[in-house]
């Protein structure tokens, strides 16, 4: 029975063995603003020869149906935003609380809910109030929007509340169309890569299956990736005159994940052209 085994298990390795050598190496590409992402992935099973759909279908797999929430809206934040476009807080005061408490009747886990769908659905009232009037107005309107009610920094609940990332020019108007409570605001640095503010807006928002953790105008730049097949499963370089951000332990045979701020492009003056 022990030698049955022992060829059994022998017999799985192989096979395993043979199904890694059977594939392909592929580096996936994110581009946002000045904010560079790959991932190199191994795919099992033949190199695609003719057509691509192969190659995306299996990294797709590889990356277990979805792209970390985090890096995503990085990408968005990065693409989109810029230093003087505003971090925007809305909060309740006492009464706009009691408004969205009305129809948030139930058992305590059933309440806090209610109470976070009541505060979901003054979000999207307020966007299309805001959407409204900036078109009335001839002013662009860029959001991302998520609705808290946790502490980034315990994870215990606390009173809803929503933060948006919106362009400086729409500012005014938010300030205008937001009557439920008070509103605070706080511009963007210069920095290139704003993934801690994502990591801030995400850390507060409830986990619910299946739903999606913010909302972002249509009229965003979403950066779409670019893959290729690498020769080999060499560790993944930054290129010079890059800053590396974030690297991911090397050990062959695993995916890998990098991200660098490429060098700012000199103008023809000689000042940065950011």
């Amino acid at each position: 029975d022990n030698n049955k085994k022992k060829i059994i298990k022998k017999h799985k390795k192989e096979k395993e063995k043979a199904k890694m050598r059977n594939g392909y190496w592929v580096i996936r590409t994110y581009k946002a603003g000045r904010v560079v992402e790959k991932t190199k992935y191994w795919v099992a099973g033949e190199k695609p020869t003719r057509s691509k759909r192969k190659m995306k279908s299996d990294i797709k797999k590889q990356q277990h149906n979805g792209i970390c929430a985090v890096r995503e809206l990085a990408r968005l934040l990065n693409a989109n935003f810029k230093k003087g476009d505003i971090l925007l807080g809305l909060d309740y005061s006492d009464a706009g609380y009691e408004k969205i408490t009305r129809t948030a009747d139930g058992t305590d886990g059933e309440r806090e809910l209610l109470l976070y769908r009541a505060a979901e659905r003054e979000l999207k009232l307020f966007i299309r109030r805001v959407s409204r009037a900036c078109r009335e107005r001839g002013i662009a309107f860029k959001y991302i929007a998520v609705t808290s009610d946790l502490d980034g920094e315990t994870g215990e609940a606390v009173r809803a509340h929503h933060h948006l990332v919106v362009n400086a020019e729409a500012l005014s108007v938010c300030r205008e169309k937001w009557a439920l409570g008070g509103v605070h605001s706080d511009p963007l640095t210069g920095q290139a890569d704003y993934t801690p503010i994502a990591e801030y807006l995400l850390r507060q928002v409830r986990h619910i299956e299946n739903a999606r953790k913010y909302v972002s105008s249509r009229n965003l730049e979403r950066p779409i990736p670019e893959d290729r097949i690498a020769k080999n499963g060499a560790e993944l370089r930054t290129p010079a005159g890059s800053t590396l951000v974030q690297r991911s332990e090397y050990r062959p045979d695993l995916p890998q994940y990098i991200r660098f701020i490429v060098a700012e492009k000199k103008s023809e003056g000689g000042g940065a052209d950011v």
